[in-house]
């Protein structure tokens, strides 16, 4: 197998406030079935805290959804704000404590000759500076790399 690491997934606090765990506003969270909110749930611990959700849903789409009403925070990971944005009047700050990152990567067999897309999406993994584009959050500067 071959490995390529393409970005370090950073967790941000989006919502109305700011500050750490629980500090901006209710949250919504994935509910406790899905892998994202047992790693989350890991962070938190790793804080000293447990999160208390209002709300839990098994759909990212649905956090932002919640968020957007500028009544909810959650937590997500930072490449999903450039899916979904940072509304205007709303803030996307990076989790410190703990500062929690996980390598995101792609793996392809080594047996040869590879698959076409497997090339191809090689390429652009190895070729593309993936992890700037993310640190730079839609319509904001961009962020420094740790």
């Amino acid at each position: 197998m071959n490995s390529y690491t393409v970005f370090q997934r950073r967790t941000y606090l989006r919502g109305p406030g700011g500050g750490g765990p629980g500090q901006a506003g209710p949250l919504c969270l994935l509910n406790e079935s899905m892998q994202g909110r047992r790693v989350l749930d890991d962070v938190f611990a790793k804080a000293g805290t447990k999160p208390t959700p209002r709300v839990e849903t098994d759909s990212v789409a649905a956090l932002f959804a919640h968020v957007r009403t500028g009544r909810w925070a959650s937590v997500v990971p930072h490449a999903w704000l450039h899916v979904f944005g940072v509304p205007h009047g709303m803030r996307a700050v990076p989790l410190v404590e703990p500062d929690w990152t996980v390598p995101v990567g792609l793996m392809t067999t080594s047996q040869q000759p590879g698959s076409v897309m497997a090339r191809a999406l090689t390429e652009v993994a190895t070729e593309t500076d993936v992890a700037a584009a993310l640190e730079r959050l839609p319509g904001g500067p961009a962020l420094p790399l740790a």
